[in-house]
């Protein structure tokens, strides 16, 4: 073929061969430009990504650094508290369950007061600290940042925390093991990456700091148990030193805690017993020494010094310094209410040691630490103005600081003590205590279950003729299990204005249902029912009739037995043995019933009733009143205060118009704390009367 018959053919071939040329290029220019793209894009979100990385690590050492420098500060005590160390302790591991995110965990730790805590107990747990904020750092996503507090708060609290947090222990108590278990703590670990396989940066960088966290959890597990073995050793004394003191051998209550205080100087509740104890031992020799013991105890802790100031009131009361008595017990007054927080704060190992709820002496361990922390009984400051007031013949003024008292304890809504508080006004204030409201007996519990749910309702009838004002009733309940002498208390729903006289006033329902003894209680499980009613006017038990014929029943088998009776939570049974000095008021008024008695019998249909008129006096002997009738005994129908007079009204005794009547056989039984007093009525129309048992001139 000729060069002119392949021009054509080769200009084209020429042309296609441009074209292809040019797609070529453009296709590299195509692919160039797209591998660009995703390079650009690839690093664009790289760069993205590290700028979110190197915020996260700024907001992470942010999060984490106020707690880091609050244990540098603590870290700089040379010496340290350990009841301190072990209550941060319990918080600590509480705010690990308690938080629901790192950030709310790390502002908690960030409040917290660590002086005096151990500083071998902050840098472990700041090497734990450590690892987190590298784990947090690493967490850009919140997802990834939530999912790492589950899963390593889970850890924490499952490989070292003994604490159970609805306020138990560990069943093999806190010194079992010296370390946590680094086999199951793995396992534990792989088991919670399976869970949060969604979260793969984080599973990854968890396994990348697996060996670094476990080694920073077993150091935090053996200092822990190292350090709660000397509380052990500590508690073990303090708990001698309370026993001793619940059956007041001062003796041994000194000897216990200065062995305390010698393991632990800078511990509170120890000082405070081995004070007691000498002021308790008595002797003018030991005054400057224990004036010395309390001065340097409130210089050491002055944020809990009510307790200190409750005792220097007591010894400068004993050793005759009445001024300077004073002085110290409103100082005390004026701090406890101050220091409630502080004190109650203080409480928190005890919830630590949750065996002590399940014996009888436990109880009485944790009933004497409280009520110093919270100023009851021995230790409340009103109480002991009231005895000093009493004792200077200011009686009104010692009435006042009693109710005093009582008002503090409804204001701060404790109710702990309330019983041993009002048992301790029986004791040490005697009848001084119940002259305040002498009518206290003609109080009556009116209490029922509702039809539906675990609830009671609750009233009080008013047999007095006086009106109580601003009533708060907290009921005392006694459940099974629990010992005879102990009760739960439950506040009634409201404050009532006003409890008038000669009426039934509602105080509403009380829903009853509390975890107790690892159980569920409720209105099924209440063996007896109890309360008390606090007052503008009075401090007083409130209890049901059935309460009442029982209690003076137990007396009355006593006294005829010549035993001594246990203990109740009430009223002694031999008030004129513990106060003598009152036995001639008792005998006054005993003799002042034969001349103010009145009988008189309402005719009735059938049988009539017989009234009796007594003087009110009577009410302050707590009597109770039953008609023997030959070989009927009734209780009365009616018994009210009206004026100056009991009056008891005893419905259907006898057809007294009958020929057939015997004068003679009419009684009035009056069974009293102070002895059953028993009253005749003879034919002549005089009236005689005598102790049950003892003829009296």
């Amino acid at each position: 073929m000729t060069d002119e018959e392949t021009q054509p053919t080769s200009g084209v071939w020429r042309w296609f061969k441009r074209l292809g040329a040019g797609a070529a290029v453009t296709g590299l220019l195509g692919v160039t430009l797209i591998g660009g793209g995703i390079w650009y894009w690839r690093h664009q979100v790289n760069a993205r990504h590290a700028l979110a990385e190197a915020a996260q690590v700024d907001r992470a050492n942010e999060a984490f650094s106020p707690v880091f420098e609050k244990f540098a500060e603590a870290h700089l005590e040379p010496t340290y508290d350990i009841d301190k160390t072990i209550r941060v302790i319990h918080e600590l591991d509480r705010a690990l369950s308690h938080k629901d995110s790192l950030e709310g965990y790390l502002q908690e730790l960030a409040t917290q007061d660590y002086r005096d805590v151990a500083p071998e107990v902050l840098d472990a747990r700041k090497e734990i600290m450590e690892v987190l904020l590298k784990l947090y750092a690493k967490q850009v996503e919140s997802g990834d940042q939530q999912a790492m507090w589950e899963m390593t708060s889970e850890l924490l609290l499952t490989a070292f925390s003994v604490v159970d947090f609805d306020g138990g222990l560990d069943a093999v108590g806190p010194t079992a093991g010296l370390s946590i278990d680094r086999e199951q703590a793995q396992e534990l670990l792989r088991d919670m990456r399976q869970e949060q396989h969604d979260h793969r940066e984080l599973v990854r960088d968890m396994a990348q700091l697996e060996t670094e966290l476990l080694s920073a959890m077993t150091d935090y597990s053996e200092v822990y148990y190292r350090y709660m073995d000397e509380w052990d050793d500590l508690s073990v004394m303090r708990d001698r030193a309370y026993l001793a003191a619940h059956n007041q051998d001062w003796v041994t209550v000194a000897d216990a805690a200065t062995i305390a205080v010698e393991k632990a100087p800078q511990e509170r509740e120890a000082h405070l017993l081995l004070a007691m104890a000498k002021i308790e031992l008595g002797g003018a020799e030991s005054d400057a020494e224990i004036l010395g013991l309390l001065s340097d105890y409130i210089e050491d802790h002055p944020s809990s010094t009510a307790p200190a100031f409750q005792l220097m009131g007591i010894q400068h009361t004993n050793m005759g310094r009445t001024d300077e008595a004073r002085l110290a017990f409103q100082q005390s007054a004026a701090y406890y209410p101050r220091q409630a927080e502080e004190l109650t704060d203080m409480l928190d190992p005890y919830t630590m040691r949750s065996f002590l709820r399940k014996s009888r002496e436990g109880g009485f361990i944790l009933e004497l630490y409280k009520s110093t922390m919270l100023g009851a009984g021995y230790w409340s400051p009103d109480l002991q103005l009231a005895e000093l007031l009493f004792e200077s013949g200011d009686i009104e003024a010692g009435k006042e600081k009693v109710l005093d008292h009582f008002s503090r304890r409804r204001n701060q809504q404790q109710w702990d003590f309330v019983l041993s508080d009002i048992q301790y006004c029986y004791d040490l204030l005697g009848p001084r205590f119940w002259e305040i409201f002498p009518e206290d007996h003609y109080l009556d519990l009116e209490i029922s279950n509702t039809t539906f749910g675990s609830r009671l309702s609750v009233g009080v009838n008013n047999r007095s003729d006086k009106t109580l004002r601003n009533a708060s009733l907290l009921l005392a309940l006694q459940f099974t299990d629990m010992y005879a002498t102990d009760y739960e208390v439950m506040a009634a729903e409201r404050t009532i204005p006003a409890v008038p006289p000669h009426e039934i006033t509602d105080f509403g329902k009380v829903d009853v249902e509390l975890d107790l003894f690892g159980g569920t209680k409720t209105v099924d499980d209440i063996v007896r029912h109890r309360a008390i009613l606090i007052t503008n006017e009075a401090v007083l038990w409130v209890d049901t009739d059935e309460y009442k014929i029982e209690r003076a029943e137990a007396e009355r088998e006593a006294r005829v037995a010549g035993d001594v009776p246990g203990r109740p939570i009430t009223v002694a049974d031999s008030p004129t043995e513990r106060f003598p000095e009152y036995q001639t008021t008792v005998d006054t008024i005993i003799a002042g019933v034969a001349d103010a008695v009145s009988v008189e019998v309402e005719s009735k249909y059938g049988r009539d009733n017989v009234l009796i008129e007594l003087p009110k006096e009577l009410s302050l002997l707590r009597p109770l009143f039953r008609l023997k009738y030959g070989d009927e005994v009734l209780a009365a129908q009616d018994n009210v205060i009206e004026g100056d007079s009991i009056q008891l009204r005893f419905a259907g005794v006898d057809n007294f118009d009958s020929e057939d009547i015997d004068p003679n056989d009419l009684e009035l039984l009056v069974a009293s704390p102070f002895g059953d007093i028993v009253i005749n009525w003879v034919s002549d129309g005089t009236v005689s009367w005598r102790f049950a048992g003892v003829e009296r001139e």
